[in-house]
């Protein structure tokens, strides 16, 4: 048995425990994912719980963050518990947070249904036979599970998107978005996985970075003090965001997706890990949606993203020229970053020649972002991103 192997074990006996004087006692957990010192689990509950106009609940998802110290380990994870829990606070108001109007359509968030910070367990409600709109998108099966136009799920979350961002920079929130304005660890670890990372990949394909490092470099200084500094409300731009907004936090029911006019109820989308959220720059949540479908498009030529990013892009609606731009850099970094995240061994490996057109790419999106060159944009695969200015 590995230490690794050792140490999950170790955590799914101790989750066990925590939870056995609980209604939330389970009898069995199936990992679902894990890294170093944090662990994700399905629980079956001992004794289901009655829900309220619902099925009766019967499984449960288990976060448990251990003390481990091991140098792999996210330092954020370790420094996030010994603070006030932002994530309970969150979760607890986002859970009355329901903005769309159209009746075929529902997206929620997990309820927090327990938190034992003593244990670092968290226990959520359980989106059960669902599955990630990423692996969707790549499924064989895309055509039958999703809908004719695939920019309707686009649409939505770009249409949630904004809504939460309005809705969390809305006065009644002033004490959540208080909890994040010093300090926040998240902030760091974004940027790390982030702008800290674009210029070193590009320093192992000397040919992209050549005659652009000086102008690469100077963007990379502005923004890294940029996160340095506190976080206030001076600047509109900055607000509450989800941190992580991917494809692969967001999960669909694993049934077809239906179009209106609908019965039995509205199709639903579910947006979930909120572990990342954080006081910043809005363009990191939009930039990154952007930028995660863009890349399966560009590196995987997974066709089926295109109209999901058109639709995201109208959904969120008008942007201000500056915030614009800003997307389009973020996209930039997300599409160099993806070099550090790519297969490296079977059947998934990227041709050398894809991955520098990539890079190149990213590149050119950061400079002429940077620059604000607007033309270059109307002539590329963000032009609706500029059409909305």
């Amino acid at each position: 048995m590995t230490t690794e192997d050792g140490d999950a074990d170790t955590a799914s006996k101790h989750v066990l425990q925590q939870l056995s004087d609980t209604v939330y006692a389970c009898s069995s957990l199936s990992p679902l994912s894990s890294r170093p010192g944090n662990f994700v689990y399905r629980g079956v509950l001992v004794h289901p719980l009655s829900a309220k106009d619902e099925a009766p609940v019967r499984t449960v998802i288990i976060k448990h963050c251990t003390t481990s110290t091991s140098e792999d380990a996210p330092d954020h994870m370790a420094r996030r518990v010994d603070g006030p829990n932002f994530e309970e606070l969150l979760l607890n108001s986002i859970a009355h947070f329901s903005p769309l109007t159209d009746p075929s359509i529902l997206i929620k968030v997990p309820r927090l249904h327990l938190l034992d910070e003593a244990s670092n367990i968290q226990v959520l409600e359980d989106f059960i036979d669902s599955t990630g709109l990423k692996s969707m998108l790549l499924s064989a099966e895309a055509s039958n599970l999703l809908p004719s136009s695939l920019e309707a799920i686009g649409f939505a979350l770009g249409l949630w998107l904004r809504a939460f961002h309005v809705w969390a920079a809305a006065p009644e929130q002033a004490a959540l978005r208080a909890q994040m304005w010093q300090s926040d660890p998240m902030r760091k670890t974004k940027y790390l996985f982030t702008y800290h990372v674009f210029l070193k990949v590009l320093e192992t394909h000397p040919e992209v970075l050549e005659d652009h490092r000086e102008i690469l470099e100077k963007i990379q200084d502005t923004i890294s003090k940029e996160y340095e500094r506190p976080s206030t409300e001076d600047d509109e731009d900055l607000g509450l965001i989800h941190g992580d907004f991917w494809s692969g936090n967001i999960l669909l029911p694993a049934t077809p997706w239906r179009e209106p006019p609908l019965s039995g109820g509205p199709n639903k989308l579910f947006i979930i890990d909120w572990e990342f959220a954080q006081f910043g720059h809005r363009s990191n949540d939009i930039g990154q949606l952007i930028g995660d479908l863009y890349e399966r498009k560009l590196y995987g030529k997974v066709e089926t993203v295109a109209p999901v990013m058109e639709g995201v892009i109208r959904g969120y609606g008008e942007l201000s020229e500056q915030m614009a731009f800003r997307v389009a850099i973020y996209v930039g970094v997300h599409l160099i970053g993806w070099y550090n995240r790519r297969p490296q061994k079977g059947p998934k490996v990227v041709p050398s020649h894809v991955i520098l057109e990539g890079l190149t790419i990213g590149r050119d999106f950061i400079i002429k972002g940077w620059e604000k060159d607007r033309k270059y944009f109307e002539n590329s695969a963000l032009a609706s991103l500029f059409r909305r200015v």
